[in-house]
């Protein structure tokens, strides 16, 4: 049990790493990132929408249907825009580092809304996520000419928005919704989200149609299908660890061999400090931040001790 677990969040690692190489292909016929980023999620919509029909899955609430459709706006639509124009732009390598952060964004986001305390060792993952992803900017990440500042910001925005999806899934996973419930509401809102700013490139070849179909299947449907089977039969944090840790260093070693993106030594050591921050954040204890008005009678039971 604890095996197959094992080798789906590889699987889905090494999957997830992909994206930055297999959308190299299009790019390089001169698709626009827009139109990779609708081909994408329209192929990844035809594969969970297959799924979820042939399961059952699209039987779920209008409330909770109207909820995924409007999260695939920013959670996909403009998600995966951001990824291919910061592939475009800042390199596979430094796009995915930076995409990585999202474990340090899900630890802000439950300090505010899950009353989760932001402890020492979350603090320290938050400075060393900033400061790694700081060095691989002035790196200029693994392009020869460099990356842009638009690159980098959608590298970046790519952590944040994806980070929103850990909000989503945990909310309604934990309410016995299926995962094909959810994408399969969600994809299809994102692509026909990016459908109107398409500029529709005649002529692709086969090669571009085989990467187009590739990205919805291998870096859509497959992965979430096999990080949501890992969870059940791993610990979260483990997962967490795997895939958050794993991807990056396998997108910065298939950047190398297909495409010839190296990072410096400045930006290695930014990569390094990055994953370390991934992993002490996702490692972290969960502690609960007490109420205001606990906190202030424990401290008057204090004050009381030692005036008696």
């Amino acid at each position: 049990m604890a095996k197959t677990g094992y080798v789906m969040i590889i699987l889905c690692a090494i999957l997830f790493s992909l994206i930055g190489v297999i959308s190299r292909v299009p790019l390089a016929e001169g698709l626009d990132p827009v139109e990779i980023a609708f081909w994408r999620a329209t192929f990844g919509s035809v594969f969970f929408v297959s799924h979820g029909m042939l399961v059952g899955a699209w039987r779920i609430p209008a409330k909770q249907r109207a909820i995924f459709t409007a999260f695939g706006i920013p959670g996909v639509g403009i998600l995966f825009f951001l990824y291919v124009y910061g592939v475009q732009h800042a390199g596979a390598s430094m796009t995915c580092v930076l995409n990585n952060t999202f474990p340090i964004w899900v630890a802000i986001w439950a300090y505010l809304f899950f009353n989760e305390a932001m402890t020492g060792q979350k603090i320290t993952s938050v400075a060393l996520a900033v400061a790694g992803a700081s060095l691989i900017a002035v790196s200029g990440g693994g392009l020869p000419e460099g990356a842009s500042p638009l690159g980098i910001a959608a590298a970046c925005g790519t952590g944040f928005l994806f980070s929103l999806h850990s909000l989503v899934v945990k909310k309604y996973v934990t309410q016995n919704v299926s995962p094909v419930s959810l994408y399969m509401h969600i994809l299809p809102a994102g692509a026909l989200c990016i459908l109107p700013f398409v500029d529709f490139m005649p002529g692709k070849s086969l090669e571009t149609w085989v990467s187009l179909i590739s990205l919805g299947l291998f870096c859509n449907w497959l992965p979430y299908l096999c990080f949501c089977g890992a969870l059940k039969r791993l610990p979260a944090t483990r997962v967490s660890v795997i895939e958050s840790s794993g991807e990056p260093l396998l997108t910065v070693l298939f950047a190398f061999i297909f495409w010839g993106e190296v990072f410096s030594p400045v930006g290695w050591l930014g990569a390094i400090m990055v994953i370390s921050a991934v992993v002490i954040i996702i490692t972290a204890k969960e502690v609960k931040r007490r109420p205001a008005v606990e906190n202030r009678v424990d401290t008057d039971r204090t004050l009381l001790r030692k005036a008696g």
